[in-house]
């Protein structure tokens, strides 16, 4: 990765900051990069989940014995959120 800096004051600060979170400048910019590319996608599945809880609230509250999770659901969802997790901002593997 070549990421071109224009002034020293930017290289200082980039390095300064990836001393301080313990990882080289480029592991700091990739995931800099990484943070602002997948910031919308993790909004929205944040925004999701956020919904879902409402939902599942209301429900318990009108009818509390329909409300017990599935746990092969759970089970499903939580493997879906640990490939989500592990995927860049293009979509890969990680």
């Amino acid at each position: 990765m070549n990421v071109p800096l224009e002034y020293d004051d930017d290289l200082k600060a980039v390095t300064a900051a990836a001393a301080a979170a313990g990882v080289s400048d480029k592991q700091f910019i990739r995931d800099a990069a990484l943070d602002r590319a997948l910031a919308r996608p993790r909004a929205f599945l944040a925004a999701a989940m956020a919904e879902q809880e409402r939902i599942a609230s209301a429900w318990t509250e009108f009818d509390p014995e329909d409300a017990q999770p599935d746990p092969a659901r759970l089970s499903s969802e939580a493997e879906a959120a640990d490939a989500l997790a592990g995927l860049d901002a293009r979509g890969n593997a990680a």
